[in-house]
């Protein structure tokens, strides 16, 4: 199927002095749209053939860089720093602009947001609010409740206010405990708890907009909004009909190797949810969707849209 793609700026409804760097993907034909929400110390041209297999099935896609992040900065050193004033709101408020532009060009047809690591994060708080304007929504490289967030969370909210933009230690830390079930790898390097498929975590070593370390700001950021997403009450006021998606990798340590996964599944589920599928992959880690079987699940995503597009 013909697809075309086209790259643009979209002035932030916050702050109109920062633009967020889009791209869209649409098919001749589009029977529902997909907005792309990308995680952290990454940016949206990662998932360019993820969004090429959507569009080539019809799937009319949006991918964006967040503020901080890709092409929505002018100047690099800004790379991993997010904004002062309630950098949380804006993020969700940004993910919800982008779905609003998406949905404006095809007004008729489903529309479906897939939230990665971060971007899952950010995408549960927007659920929170603006569930109604999305047919259903994939979760990817999420998890559950976090131990010890709030004492986290304190003193990163000091530090973000003497020290916004300094570089924290807390990058080689993430790093460390991230990979500590990693340690035997033969290949066995920093970015190994991203995925078992070494192509994917050499070309994002390779990448000159990948992996820049957080500052104070974007992890108070980062693990404000994860505070949000995962309260146990965190989808109260989504409808018990709404339909989720969750994809994970069984070895993933954002997902407490599956069983923060499964938890926020079980809690929906108890909480009464009525459409709650789950999709883990054994041996599998973080990226998913760049694992050596993205095909396989990219094509069990589109096969759970078309059923929930109807």
């Amino acid at each position: 199927m013909p697809i075309s793609k086209a790259s643009a700026y979209l002035p932030s409804n916050i702050n109109s002095e920062s633009q967020l760097f889009y791209t869209m993907f649409s098919p001749e034909t589009v029977k529902a749209t997909l907005l792309i929400v990308h995680g952290m110390q990454e940016h949206s041209g990662r998932y360019a053939e993820i969004a090429e297999y959507f569009a080539n099935h019809g799937i009319a896609v949006l991918t964006y860089d967040h503020l901080g992040h890709g092409k929505s900065v002018k100047d690099k050193n800004e790379i991993g720093f997010f904004q002062l004033d309630k950098p949380d709101d804006r993020l969700i408020s940004d993910a919800e602009m982008m779905a609003d532009h998406l949905a404006a060009q095809y007004p008729d047809v489903p529309h479906f947001i897939l939230g990665h690591s971060m971007g899952s994060f950010v995408t549960r708080c927007l659920l929170k609010r603006a569930s109604k304007k999305f047919a259903g929504a994939i979760i990817t490289g999420t998890g559950g409740p976090l131990p010890g967030i709030d004492v986290l969370r304190r003193y990163l909210s000091f530090a973000n206010m003497i020290a916004p933009h300094h570089r924290t230690f807390l990058n080689s830390v993430f790093t460390k405990v991230n990979n500590k079930q990693f340690k035997k790898d033969k290949n066995f390097g920093d970015t190994s708890w991203l995925s078992v498929n070494q192509k994917n975590r050499t070309a994002f070593e390779q990448d000159e907009l990948c992996g820049i370390p957080f500052t104070h700001n974007a992890f108070y950021t980062l693990f404000t909004v994860y505070k949000r997403a995962t309260t146990r009450n965190w989808a109260a006021s989504i409808s018990l009909s709404f339909p989720f998606l969750f994809v994970s990798g069984q070895n993933d340590p954002i997902g407490d190797f599956g069983k923060g996964v499964t938890l926020t599944i079980n809690n929906l589920k108890n909480d009464g949810f009525q459409d709650v599928n789950a999709k883990i992959y054994p041996e599998m880690r973080h990226e998913i969707l760049n694992e050596e079987i993205r095909e396989k699940v990219l094509s069990e995503i589109y096969d759970w849209m078309l059923k929930h597009g109807k």
